[in-house]
């Protein structure tokens, strides 16, 4: 993925297309960083509660964690490709590979747009890591060039914010458990009960204290 400035420093000349076009990378440079900064502190006030909505999403206070951000000028395939590199530092274990399958599928559409301006994408999704149910969001920032000349190898600026927190297992309906758990170990029975029956002791052994230590053994 090309980021905004090292394109911004290979524009060399001194031209008057020259200098707009660094003057135009410049703007998206600094659009891309206000819209980084709007999507942190919009998914930090949803989640932690300020924005609205805790009680019905089920985060464990405090867990909110790991923001991981970034932005590029760039083509839709080179995104698709570029972005995997961002999932392996943010994402581990078995999960990786499906995380990065609903990245690229919006990446996807959000490219197939070709609508001059702005467009944004947020989504979450519930998943397993490290023994607890977490929350990933997910905000995709897009910007379609007007003149494609602005760069030779791109023609959109994207940027992408992911944050995941853990969800309080006490509030996680029993259907959506066994799923999860079936997605982890496979479908039979026998190995599904085995994993429930060592989560169900790990959390009795754990039921003295606040949901929040759940949290830091994943941070950890």
């Amino acid at each position: 993925m090309v980021a905004i400035q090292k394109a911004i420093q290979d524009i060399t000349g001194s031209d008057e297309k020259a200098l707009q076009s660094k003057e135009r990378l410049e703007l998206l440079r600094n659009a891309a960083e206000a819209h980084l900064q709007l999507a942190e502190d919009r998914l930090s006030a949803m989640l932690l509660g300020t924005g609205g909505g805790i009680s019905s999403l089920f985060i464990v206070p405090g867990s909110v964690q790991n923001f991981q951000q970034g932005y590029t000028i760039t083509t839709g395939e080179k995104a698709a490709a570029g972005i995997d590199t961002a999932v392996d530092q943010f994402f581990t274990g078995k999960y990786k590979d499906g995380f990065k399958t609903v990245v690229h599928s919006a990446i996807d559409v959000l490219f197939s747009d070709t609508t001059t301006g702005e467009t944004k994408k947020d989504f979450y999704f519930v998943t397993m890591e490290h023994n607890a149910f977490i929350r990933v969001d997910v905000a995709f920032w897009k910007y379609y060039f007007t003149q494609k000349s602005i760069t030779d190898t791109a023609e959109q600026a994207f940027c992408y914010t992911f944050v995941k927190s853990v969800v309080d297992h006490r509030k996680v309906p029993l259907d959506t458990i066994v799923f999860l758990v079936s997605s982890s170990v496979g479908d039979d029975l026998a190995k599904v009960q085995e994993y429930l029956d060592e989560m169900r002791k790990l959390y009795a052994d754990l039921s003295e204290h606040d949901p929040a230590e759940v949290a830091a053994r994943v941070a950890s």
